[in-house]
């Protein structure tokens, strides 16, 4: 596979005489952010907001001495944010609709960043704005934005890092205080989200090779890792010593007892099963028919979490809403009528998935080669980020309790990830298959449309 090509002319679609001008571009990215914030605030007035682990969350938002409990599964910042919403607005249900509205905002603003971001690195405008619609309208991506939770700052928090990390490795130049302060964002992620500690030995790499390649003095190099690693490093050793004492989930609850078999192995991750194809019926995670041990591939459930509500968490609450009461995702039920569309959305959705399997393949190869001579893109950064990310959250689940009974393939664990995996998808499109026709270009963007029509109707 060859790797990407630099561009620095555009293609016929990009000229002044395109039907999609940058002007109408941006037009088309406000209005897909937009219906995409009035299904989210909808679905939010209904409960959306209630997620996994929902009375959890909730407790260590509004009660103080639980904010920084290094026993929960994860770290303290998150709700350190969200105890002051909660003593401004107060102990009334207002408190988690505002919270999940104001992440719900968050989100599109770093998913708008985010499109300018990779759009100078397309050919085709066509299969970008293809792209862009896409991820406005992605089911994964618009749920966990609005469910309380940790989860739903993964992907504003991985795109702020993006653009930092792209002044210290693609301006040879930068000052170190471009490194303090990808230093201070990192820090922030880690202790929002532990997952985020995958990119510490990542960057590690990637500054050792521009090293290597970019003749820098070891002084320099060794002031970039200490200003950029050295304290989300530390904040991570801090939280599992504190888990440790604590007997907490990271360091203990997590993991499989001696003797226990694992109910997801390397096999069920790694193969496809024929007991997919009933995945395709949109079962409700629930109802625990996808649960049992070893009926489905990861490729599989992900495949449903991605393009589908298995939790029902955007459908109708069967009780009142009331902060002071246990409310689960159980609670919630789901039009009949729902789940068809929701089998429609998955049938459709394997043209993206594969595309996303071949485009990541051929991206990170790409990735890896650029980065051995230290000449990286932002789409190379991008990828070998979010590889990292999803290596760290899927290599674990044969040694962690209740892998597939406790939803470890879950895309909500890994949506940093699925952002590099469809921009992967996109982009080998455009490099590969769109170049020479603008037909195809057009034929993409019908797919998208009809895609994010269904799922609209899904959601609503």
């Amino acid at each position: 596979m060859s790797e990407p090509e630099t561009r620095h002319l555009s293609i016929s679609l990009d000229e002044p005489h395109s039907s999609v001008t940058p002007h109408w571009r941006r037009i088309l990215w406000a209005i897909a952010l937009a219906v995409a914030f009035v299904l989210s605030i909808l679905a939010v007035v209904r409960g959306g907001y209630i997620g996994p682990d929902y009375p959890m969350h909730l407790s260590r938002l509004i009660q103080w001495p639980k904010i920084f409990d290094f026993a929960a599964t994860n770290p303290p910042i998150y709700y350190l944010l969200g105890h002051p919403l909660f003593l401004l607005v107060g102990p009334t249900n207002s408190f988690p609709i505002t919270l999940s509205i104001l992440q719900v905002a968050i989100n599109l603003v770093a998913l708008w960043y985010f499109f300018c971001y990779t759009q100078p690195r397309f050919a085709s405008t066509i299969v970008h704005s293809a792209l862009c619609l896409f991820l406005a309208f992605l089911p994964a991506r618009i749920i966990h934005a609005a469910t309380i939770g940790p989860d739903s700052m993964t992907v504003p928090l991985f795109v702020l890092l993006l653009f930092v990390l792209n002044k210290v490795l693609l301006d040879e130049t930068s000052p170190l205080w471009n490194a303090a302060l990808l230093g201070f964002a990192l820090s922030v992620a880690v202790w929002v989200k532990y997952s985020f500690m995958a990119l510490i030995p990542t960057l590690l790499v990637v500054f050792f090779f521009l090293w290597t390649n970019r003749r820098w003095k070891f002084e320099r190099l060794l002031a970039i890792c200490v200003l950029s690693l050295a304290l989300p490093f530390a904040l991570s050793i801090h939280s599992f010593w504190a888990s440790t004492r604590a007997h907490g989930y990271n360091t203990e609850k997590h993991w499989l007892q001696k003797g226990v078999p694992p109910d997801m192995t390397y096999r069920d991750l790694l193969s496809v099963k024929a007991n997919d194809l009933r995945l395709f019926r949109a079962p409700e995670y629930f109802k625990r028919e996808i649960l049992r041990s070893h009926q489905h591939s990861y490729l599989g459930l992900s495949h449903m979490g991605v393009f589908t509500d298995p939790m029902n968490l955007f459908q109708e609450l069967s009780v009142p809403q009331n902060i002071g009461r246990v409310l689960i995702p159980d609670q919630k039920t789901r039009r009949a009528w729902k789940t068809p569309v929701m089998s429609a959305s998955m049938y459709l959705g394997i043209i993206w998935t594969a595309s996303a399997l071949v485009g990541t393949v051929w991206l990170l190869l790409s990735a890896l080669r650029r980065l051995v001579k230290g000449d990286l893109e932002p789409e190379h950064i991008t990828m070998l980020l979010g590889v990292a990310y999803f290596l760290l959250m899927f290599l674990p689940i044969p040694f962690v309790h209740g892998g597939a009974l406790f939803g470890y393939w879950t895309p909500r664990l890994i949506l940093p990830a699925l952002l590099s995996f469809f921009l992967a998808a996109f982009l080998f499109i455009d490099t590969k298959i769109v170049r020479s026709s603008e037909r195809i270009a057009y034929a993409v963007a019908f797919l998208v449309a009809v895609q994010c029509t269904i799922e609209a109707v899904m959601l609503i």
